[in-house]
């Protein structure tokens, strides 16, 4: 992954903005290319019973379809890696500078004392924003892991069912129509990421304020290197 910092003190300015998101895209896409063919080999032991393990698996597949096999349906997620970075880190940054917002009139304080403070925000809100980056990056996320999903395990050869990812979407948009075909299994992924990017981002914010408290410093001195966390966590299919 790519060195983006933030400082957690005041407003980020646009560069440090920008290279967060530029150093998240080239990390989100690093690990589409390295992920993926461990990935199409744990798609195809979980969808269907004709392989012995993980190492018979990949020697199937590389005999039968060729090393290309192993990067199927990559370009999909490989362009929406970026658009998914700019998604998850705009949100939680909404949802962290609305509760710092919420607080600071709860409190009668300023914003930027709050800012400055040692907790800006309780541990649970960090977990809402989080939850809020994961469930906005859904909308995005699930139709990009369904086109993935659905060229990773369609058949090889004369029965194959889609041509490459426009023609998979345009397929699964008319069948029967966008919602029920393309945003097919929607509702799970955003209970999914809602947990996964919450719980997430509470456990490095904790262990940050903790790390700061130990070693008496402000929480000011420690950096947020959001590029490790705006890769999507977990594929679950």
């Amino acid at each position: 992954m790519a060195e983006a910092v933030e400082e957690v003190v005041g407003q980020p300015q646009q560069g440090s903005i920008m290279k967060d998101l530029f150093s998240g895209a080239v990390g989100g896409m690093a690990q589409v290319l390295i992920g993926q063919p461990f990935d199409i080999v744990k798609v195809r032991l979980q969808t269907t019973t004709e392989y012995k393990g993980a190492l018979d698996c990949a020697t199937q597949i590389f005999k039968n379809e060729g090393g290309s096999a192993f990067y199927k349906g990559t370009l999909t997620p490989l362009l929406g890696i970026g658009a998914c970075v700019s998604i998850q880190f705009g949100a939680f940054n909404y949802a962290r500078r609305a509760f710092e917002a919420r607080n600071a009139a709860a409190q009668g304080k300023s914003l930027q004392q709050i800012v400055n403070s040692p907790q800006p925000l309780a541990y649970w809100q960090y977990y809402a924003s989080g939850a809020f980056a994961g469930i906005s990056n859904t909308v995005l996320s699930s139709p990009i892991e369904h086109i993935r999903i659905r060229l990773q395990t369609q058949p090889h050869g004369a029965g194959k069912l889609y041509h490459g990812p426009l023609d998979c979407i345009g397929k699964l948009s008319r069948s029967p129509s966008l919602l029920r075909g393309l945003y097919r299994g929607t509702s799970v992924t955003f209970l999914r990421e809602a947990q996964a990017y919450g719980f997430w981002f509470l456990s490095f914010e904790y262990m940050m304020q903790s790390d700061a408290k130990r070693n008496g410093i402000t929480r000011k001195f420690l950096s947020l290197r959001l590029d490790l966390f705006l890769a999507p966590p977990f594929t679950v299919t």
